[in-house]
């Protein structure tokens, strides 16, 4: 059996101030960095042979800490990014366009195909993870992996394990550092648990 634990990046300036991020980046706040550290706290009885990363610098600032202290390498990977806004990443939801703000009501709403200019579809974002997802499981069958990444990157591979329809509306949050727990075992995957980086559980299911 393989373990997977897709982790949310910490909490950012951006997330305060309500910007959509995608490919941009943002510092993490002082609580983004306390939720770091309460991650390395989260792991601390559990054996990880591998940290995977998205390359965006508000996911390498969260999980350094937790490859400082169980002494592993950051696996660093582009294909585990946020979706492409194109040219609206990094911009505040208060300074949208009406034009802008419907483009993003088009692509929420998980119209199939739509993208923001030059940016990603929600099928596309999916594809792209679900296959390095399961990249990562073939080169390390059997071992415990930690994977940083981000919000909706998170929830299109949820939907995608929970086979729920792409344009299906999401019914349930991923908050900042919250721990995904994913194992894949005869050939199929399985969603243990969704937990806050206090330890809340969210949302559970198990191979019941």
């Amino acid at each position: 059996m393989t373990d997977i634990y897709l982790i949310r990046h910490g909490e950012t300036l951006s997330n305060q101030l309500g910007a959509y991020q995608g490919h941009s980046d943002s510092p993490l706040t002082d609580n983004g960095h306390r939720q770091a550290s309460c991650l390395v706290n989260y792991f601390q009885g559990i054996t990880l042979q591998q940290i995977y990363c998205s390359d965006l610098g508000r996911a390498v600032t969260t999980a350094t800490p937790l490859a400082d202290a169980k002494k592993l390498p950051l696996n660093l990977c582009a294909r585990l990014r946020e979706i492409s806004y194109d040219y609206l990443d990094g911009q505040p939801k208060a300074q949208l366009t009406i034009k802008d703000k419907q483009k993003l009501q088009r692509l929420f709403s998980a119209e199939l195909n739509y993208r923001i200019g030059n940016g990603e579809t929600l099928a596309e974002v999916q594809t792209r993870l679900f296959k390095k997802l399961n990249e990562i499981e073939s080169e390390h069958s059997g071992q415990s992996i930690a994977v940083m990444t981000h919000g909706l990157s998170i929830v299109m591979l949820i939907k995608k394990v929970l086979h729920i329809p792409v344009d299906a509306p999401r019914m349930f949050n991923i908050h900042n550092a919250s721990v995904c727990h994913l194992t894949f075992k005869s050939g199929k995957w399985i969603l243990q648990s969704i937990e806050r980086n206090d330890g809340k559980v969210t949302l559970s299911k198990t191979d019941s």
